[in-house]
């Protein structure tokens, strides 16, 4: 298992080691666990609070993530969520996700957790050892590239579960549990997004996120000096490079020194998927 090295380290983003099978399991094990303690801890007005997912509030939050376990459980359930046609203008993830949350909308609380509970254990395993089939298999994606269905099972779903687990910690003003071993991984996995994402758009030129906090780090993304550093807590950054923030609300939250003009150029098309 890769391990977190000095946060005065600068990392290259890029060469930021991809998960086995073992610490893509490990890696969902703890956000799944994580989210259900913080949940089984929520009073009964806090569920219906809004949040930085401006459509959902926290219940509905909870549906999806029911829901996207439970498309872990089975090709059949897999393939019945993931065909869900788009409406005009929609993400394929928004049509499942929008699914996800419809199929639940009378659900209660309890149920949600319940539900988690049981699909949980067995889309974290086929997830991370399963579903042989499909994993190679890579489409086209509007925010991600070149989407792996390995990418989505071994990556992505951690990250989406550690994302919404802030959400709610921050919808209900709640402490979010952090260690450097775990959501310094995932926030590091989150980089290497952000150096593919950006590859062929820096010039020849690096820059650099300082990000601070338990999760975060020095990462240089490009070639080269840095021209430009962003400084940001990290927290901040993975709601501000998932879209919850806007470019103007994250401006407000973070430094950036050295060639500004360069860098907002290429920082206002940040946008990695969770």
């Amino acid at each position: 298992m890769p391990t977190s090295p000095p946060k005065s380290t600068t990392i290259d983003a890029a060469q930021i080691p991809y998960p086995s099978a073992d610490e893509a399991h490990r890696l969902l094990q703890v956000a799944f666990d994580r989210l259900i303690k913080l949940l089984e801890n929520l009073k009964e007005g806090e569920w219906h609070l809004p949040t930085a997912c401006t459509a959902w509030d926290v219940r509905q939050i909870v549906a999806h993530q029911a829901g996207g376990y439970a498309s872990g459980t089975g090709y059949s359930e897999m393939f019945r969520q993931y065909l869900t046609p788009p409406r005009k203008g929609e993400l394929p993830e928004d049509a499942v996700n929008r699914r996800q949350v419809g199929e639940r909308a009378d659900a209660t609380p309890a149920q949600l957790i319940a539900e988690l509970r049981q699909v949980g254990p067995t889309a974290m395993q086929k997830w991370a050892y399963q579903f042989r089939l499909v994993k190679p298999i890579a489409i086209p994606h509007p925010v991600g590239g070149r989407l792996s269905m390995r990418h989505l099972m071994w990556v992505i779903h951690s990250r989406d579960t550690w994302m919404h687990r802030l959400d709610i910690c921050r919808a209900t003003d709640r402490p979010f549990e952090q260690t450097a071993e775990h959501d310094g991984r995932i926030a590091a996995l989150v980089m290497r997004d952000v150096a593919m994402q950006l590859q062929g758009k820096l010039g020849g030129r690096g820059l650099l996120f300082d990000l601070s906090g338990v999760a975060g780090g020095r990462f240089r993304v490009g070639e080269g000096e840095p021209a430009a550093t962003l400084q940001m807590d990290i927290l901040d950054f993975n709601v501000w490079a998932s879209g919850r923030f806007s470019y103007n609300e994250a401006h407000s939250r973070f430094t950036l020194s050295g060639g500004v003009a360069w860098a907002e150029s290429i920082l206002k098309q940040l946008l990695i998927l969770y």
